[in-house]
């Protein structure tokens, strides 16, 4: 039973549970007190607004010391529950009392809400003697009560799916509808062969935009039979089919976030009949080549089944300049991706270098889709791949570490320093940690300033703990112009050996990241040596007003010579 040992087990059991009960049978009633609960958890038991899902119900406790009278009024809407259901249950129609009545006089009330939105439950109690918050009606003293129950109605999924019509311009294909599901639409299996059909080539797309609005959702989820991916949680999800054959869908809509939205979730078929035919498009790579652990892959319009037999068929040829390396290397396999179909794997048997030059080219294979296409042989392409990790502190180079000190700029492992030792001012200093523009974390360096006398943000951190090998490096900074900047360039400065480093701005877009990189060779580097950013009025000729640029993730990657 929902007697008040329910409201104990709910929010465990403490001295003001024990107070409580102790209030509820009697105990210490030489006081008048008004106190109520409402079922909920440790941190919502005793708070007056409530956040259910429709068909819920709340259980109010009115367990004031010394009432002569108490009233609880609910909605139209409300039913009132008996006592005989237990915490397991969650239907709770036959539990809802005979009457018709919206008042009731118990100390405890289960109340159920079958009707979404704000609902007002109200309790009136009625003393002998003054209470706090009760206001004198003739000869007693009442305090009223409202509590306020935000009802959520049901998530109740609806969508629309869109195909590409490729017939006016096939490189700029335009989205067609070709359904839309309303929320009170509930399609059944039973009607599938009434459903309309959309057919499609294997490669090709469909579109599912979210359209839910009941319920207040916060989520969605589409779960795509054939597609690629098979599930998507976003609110437009372009979803690729590959595969031949006859496909069909489902949605979800979803509500979470806390005490103050309850979590619910409702699914519903999408009732689209999918037809995936053989493509009438080429059989051929897609996107960029790019290598990674000695393997190269690429993509190719649809999905493959068989590639038997055919690393004679591509060539890999590797540049390397600085070593006078011009040549093929060799492969030794080559596969389809065992997760994904539509990529195809080919292992080298030789190592590479990140100072290398990468092109694979393809010609006379015989690599098959799954609709018989065979794939086209394709010229030389460049590989893309990584270079290697960035051997500085993460947070130091990309000025995610904050300092307390204005002539640091407010960065940790770093100090302003010029001809008069000055960062402008500590409310707004020339060189400042900045959250205005980050290119990623949550900050840059900004540099703002009239160009007035020269400026050098010193990186005091560089080479600590353990110093810069000697070597070939890749330095690179992120940079962002604003707009109206003019600034035509500025310096790095690596303090030892000393080496100054030239960066040209003057031809940079303005208005958006933009990665500046040189390969860059030093001695080794003691720790505890600086790398600084240097911004002189000689390197600017006729550059005048205010200038801003930040400056985001320094970074210095090792390259390896091929020997």
């Amino acid at each position: 039973m929902l007697l008040l040992c329910s409201f104990v087990f709910t929010i465990g059991c403490t001295e003001d549970d024990v107070a409580l009960s102790e209030d509820y049978i009697g105990v210490n009633d030489n006081f008048s007190s008004f106190k109520w609960y409402t079922s909920g958890s440790r941190t919502t038991y005793n708070v007056s607004e409530k956040y259910i899902n429709l068909n819920s119900y709340v259980a109010f406790y009115d367990i004031s010391q010394n009432a002569i009278a108490h009233e609880w009024t609910i909605p139209a809407s409300g039913k009132f529950l008996s006592k005989e259901f237990t915490e397991s249950d969650s239907i709770y129609t036959d539990f809802i009392l005979p009457t018709e009545s919206l008042i009731s006089n118990d100390n405890l009330i289960n109340v159920l809400f079958t009707e979404a939105g704000i609902k007002e439950v109200k309790l009136v109690d009625t003393f002998k003697d003054s209470v706090t918050d009760a206001v004198r009606v003739q000869d007693y003293w009442q305090v009223e009560k409202i509590f306020t129950i935000d009802v959520f109605a049901n998530t109740n999924p609806a969508c629309k799916v869109y195909k590409f019509d490729y017939s006016v311009d096939p490189d700029n294909p335009t989205m067609v509808e070709v359904l839309n599901l309303t929320s009170a639409e509930m399609p059944s299996e039973e009607d599938q062969a009434s459903w309309p059909t959309v057919s499609i080539e294997a490669g090709e797309e469909l579109v599912y935009e979210d359209h839910s609005t009941e319920g207040r959702p916060t989520a969605r989820k589409w779960f795509l039979d054939g597609g690629k991916p098979d599930v998507s949680g976003q609110e437009m999800a372009t979803i690729k089919y590959n595969k031949l054959g006859d496909f069909t869908a489902y949605m979800q809509s979803s509500r979470s976030g806390g005490d103050t939205i309850p979590s619910y979730s409702s699914t519903k078929l999408i009732p689209l009949n999918i037809k995936v035919l053989p493509s009438t498009k080429p059989f051929e790579i897609t996107g960029n080549a790019t290598l990674e652990n000695g393997v190269i892959s690429f993509a190719v319009t649809g999905e493959a089944v068989e590639a038997i037999n055919q690393k004679d068929f591509f060539t890999v040829h590797v540049t390397n300049e600085a070593a006078g390396f011009d040549q093929n290397i060799a492969i030794e396999s080559v596969s389809i991706n065992s997760s994904d179909a539509t990529i195809i794997n080919v292992a080298l048997a030789e190592p590479t270098y990140n100072t290398d030059e990468i092109k694979i080219s393809f010609s006379g294979g015989n690599i098959v889709s799954v609709d018989s296409r065979v794939l086209q042989d394709f010229d030389a392409t460049t590989v893309k791949f990584s270079l290697g990790d960035n051997i500085l502190s993460s947070s130091w180079s990309s000025f995610e570490d904050s300092s307390t000190n204005w002539k640091s700029g407010f960065l940790t492992g770093f100090w302003v320093g010029n001809s008069n030792d000055d960062n402008g001012s500590t409310v707004d200093p020339i060189f400042k940690q900045s959250d205005e523009q980050a290119f990623e974390g949550n900050f840059s360096a900004r540099y703002k300033f009239d160009l007035s006398k020269n400026m050098t943000l010193q990186g005091s951190n560089f080479s600590k703990p353990n110093g810069v090998a000697e070597g070939t490096y890749k330095v690179s900074y992120m940079v962002y112009l604003e707009p109206g900047n003019t600034l035509k360039k500025f310096k790095s400065a690596i303090q030892s050996p000393f080496q100054l480093i030239e960066w040209d701005l003057e031809s940079l877009p303005r208005g958006e990241w933009i990665e500046i990189s040189q390969v860059v060779t030093t001695g080794a580097v003691p720790s505890g040596k600086r790398f600084d950013i240097k911004i002189d009025v000689g390197d600017n000729p006729g550059v005048s007003g205010e200038q801003i640029i930040y400056f985001d993730n320094i970074s210095w990657i090792p390259l390896v010579p091929r020997t």
